[in-house]
């Protein structure tokens, strides 16, 4: 059987570890002014690394036909709903690129139709709360210096003569009125971006005391300019659930007054608002392997997975249900070379953690997972499992103790799951060598699963259960009850299972009986 070594080619920066903390930190204003890193300031490089989403698809083509004239929008103002790290930042770039006519991509029709994008200039402008300075001041240029959103998008539009038009409006804080804001566009097609608001929120809250008050004004204000001028169009982002309006990250209190902001500008402006998700839950794998991989030989990933079901059947009475479910084994062939479990695991369990930008936060677990993968090569990696995340390599390690903000496992984590090298080993490291030489280290494996099952919020979630453990584990060189052999050696043994009765298979920040 191939493995993934056989069967998959990384990108290059992934494979030899040269991808950086910024390119998966989608930054709007450094594209819009040309300073950002070549992944997201060169259309050609941005794209062909960019999975063409359903929303993203129907994002470009509304706003496209909107700027160009063409008829068919859907409206005029766009709001993509998602929480942080799931493709909002990301999808205002892509846009930007689009309204610019996405110049040197080699396939444009992947993500809207030629035809569509417009053929001259295009105002834009791109409001970054977590750019802004309501306080000192953003610098525009030599002696000009912008404290609300509308001085930001008033020079961006129209430049020092449009910022003079709107300064007393910036020096006090005091929202423009509607035709003010019309006049910025010049009757020239104008997009309007606006991101990170509630960061906006919070800054200018310090500063002036009105500053929720007048921000509703601003966005009743814009929304009318916008919705009454053809050829303008408006995306805004809010990191909340479309499903019960809720946040769930530190900026909560401010996403909800944005929300109620825009809601209140809809009512008045009479005008609903087009929400879209930028990536469906059923699209992250495609986003995942187009970032991270250049090929993935599906074809030849047949006879992989179905070695994997043959092992599944013959082993009914020691896995869960799931892995006979029809929905599970077409999740793996459409996720290879993901193991079914490690999205689940990275979409249910770790997702829940707050710190945890989803889709973002899953790229830059498994770009250092592949990167370590591809180095060391375990004749076992048949698919990515959750256990080659591995936190015994030290970037993995710092991504779960330090950004995760995890920090309170790292005991756990040297004693019996993976020592920090130079170190005496962790227990699964220690009952691989003892039991398990030349073989592949299942004990380890074992341990780094529940740890990684351990990471998630609320309590009630932590965890794994024996069978789905074996489920996650198992491939067609490594048994099942190979697997649960190393389970119950394991849990004799560690320092930091949770071992109260009828507690799932987890660890604990302090040390058990």
């Amino acid at each position: 059987m191939g493995t993934i070594f056989d069967l998959c080619i990384p990108r290059a920066d992934v494979m030899e570890g040269r991808v950086k903390d910024e390119e998966f930190a989608a930054d709007l204003a450094s594209v819009v002014s040309g300073t950002a890193p070549d992944e997201y300031r060169k259309p050609e490089v941005f794209f062909s690394h960019t999975h063409p989403t359903r929303g993203l698809r129907t994002l470009l083509e509304t706003v496209c036909r909107r700027l160009s004239g063409v008829g068919g929008e859907v409206n005029s103002v766009i709001r993509l709903d998602t929480q942080y790290g799931g493709g909002k930042t990301h999808s205002l770039i892509a846009l930007t690129h689009a309204v610019r006519g996405m110049k040197g991509v080699k396939k444009p029709e992947e993500f809207v139709d030629p035809k569509l994008l417009p053929k001259g200039k295009v105002r834009v402008a791109a409001l970054d709360g977590e750019n802004s300075d309501p306080a000192n001041g953003l610098k525009l240029e030599t002696g000009l210096l912008a404290h609300s959103l509308w001085g930001q998008m008033a020079y961006q539009l129209a430049g020092k003569a449009g910022f003079e038009r709107v300064r007393k409006s910036d020096e006090t804080h005091t929202a423009p009125g509607d035709k003010t804001i019309v006049e910025l566009f010049g009757g020239e097609p104008t997009l309007i971006l606006l991101d990170e608001v509630s960061v906006y929120l919070r800054k200018v809250a310090r500063v002036f005391p009105n500053a929720a008050e007048q921000f509703t004004a601003f966005m009743q204000a814009l929304l009318k300019a916008v919705a009454s001028t053809p050829n303008v169009a408006m995306v805004f982002t809010l990191a909340i659930r479309s499903d019960n309006k809720k946040a769930t990250d530190a900026y909560k209190a401010e996403h909800e007054i944005v929300l109620t902001a825009f809601e209140e500008a809809e009512s008045i402006v009479s005008r609903k608002s087009t929400q879209l998700n930028p990536t469906e839950e059923d699209e992250t794998v495609d986003v995942l392997r187009r970032r991270l991989f250049d090929r993935v030989d599906r074809d030849s990933a047949d006879e992989v997975i179905g070695q994997y079901f043959s092992l599944w059947d013959r082993n009914k009475e020691h896995l869960p249900s799931e892995a006979f479910s029809p929905e599970t084994r077409d999740q793996f062939r459409h996720g290879y070379p993901f193991h079914p479990e490690t999205l689940s695991l990275l979409i249910e369990k770790t997702s829940s953690l707050s710190t945890f930008q989803r889709t973002r936060g899953m790229l830059r677990l498994l770009a250092r997972t592949i990167h370590q993968l591809w180095k060391v090569r375990p004749i076992d990696a048949l698919a990515i499992h959750p256990h080659h995340i591995d936190p015994g390599f030290g970037q993995i390690r710092d991504e779960i103790t330090t950004r995760l903000g995890q920090g309170a496992f790292t005991p756990a984590l040297a004693s019996d799951v993976a020592s920090v090298p130079g170190r005496d080993p962790s227990i699964a490291q220690r009952l691989d060598q003892e039991n398990y030489a030349g073989q592949p280290p299942v004990t380890s494996y074992v341990a780094r699963t529940i740890f990684l099952h351990t990471l998630a919020y609320p309590e009630d979630v932590q965890g794994v259960k024996p069978d789905q453990l074996r489920f996650s584990v198992c491939c067609p060189v490594i048994e099942p009850t190979f697997v649960e052999a190393a389970r119950k050696r394991f849990a004799e043994d560690s320092l930091y299972l949770d071992d109260r009765p009828g507690a799932p298979m987890r660890f604990r920040v302090e040390p058990n009986l």
